[in-house]
């Protein structure tokens, strides 16, 4: 068989495409890079979302274990309290006693400060109304108003949520009529 030399061939470059069809392919991929851009974007900001309600949902969990934890944080100061007043105190058993109560405390601390939990002890700062909440208020002459004089329960609180506020007495001008 013989072969036909006389059929029109067209002129296309290495990539085997026609040079009149470029233009059409660089919008192409113009579109297709804009498209993987924004997927890439979304996908960042997925993930970006993700590990924000990961955190919160990790920092609900800690602030429902401290909540519970709470009330037995409180009565080992209130027994370290006990003890040190106690006329026991100087005894070795008593000692000993005071020791563990302390050694207790330090490791709950420690179990706190682990999972990003701080504690709100504001003793001799400004009363601060987000943190703290004011059981009474105590007039003095000593301390500029609107200072907390005494710390009756210790507050927790991780990141910026606050799992508890701390129970406090706050300094007022003496002769200042109480607010209702």
């Amino acid at each position: 068989m013989a072969k036909n030399t006389n059929t029109p061939t067209t002129d296309t470059s290495a990539s085997g495409t026609s040079h009149a069809a470029t233009p059409d392919h660089a919008a192409e991929i113009a579109e297709l890079t804009d498209k993987w851009k924004r997927a890439l974007a979304d996908a960042e900001n997925a993930r970006k979302r993700a590990d924000a309600a990961r955190m919160d949902g990790r920092e609900h969990g800690v602030a429902l274990a401290v909540e519970a934890l709470a009330p037995a944080y409180d009565d080992i100061c209130m027994a370290i309290e006990a003890a040190r007043a106690s006329p026991d105190a100087d005894t070795p058993q008593g000692s000993a006693q005071l020791e563990g109560l302390n050694r207790t405390k330090a490791a709950f601390e420690t179990g706190l400060r682990a999972l990003g939990v701080r504690q709100i002890a504001p003793k001799n700062t400004p009363f601060d109304p987000v943190l703290h909440e004011a059981l009474q208020m105590e007039e003095s002459d000593k301390t500029e108003p609107g200072q907390v004089l005494l710390l009756h329960r210790h507050g927790f609180a991780i990141g910026q949520r606050l799992i508890r506020p701390a129970h406090v007495t706050v300094s007022a001008r003496p002769g200042t009529p109480p607010k209702e």
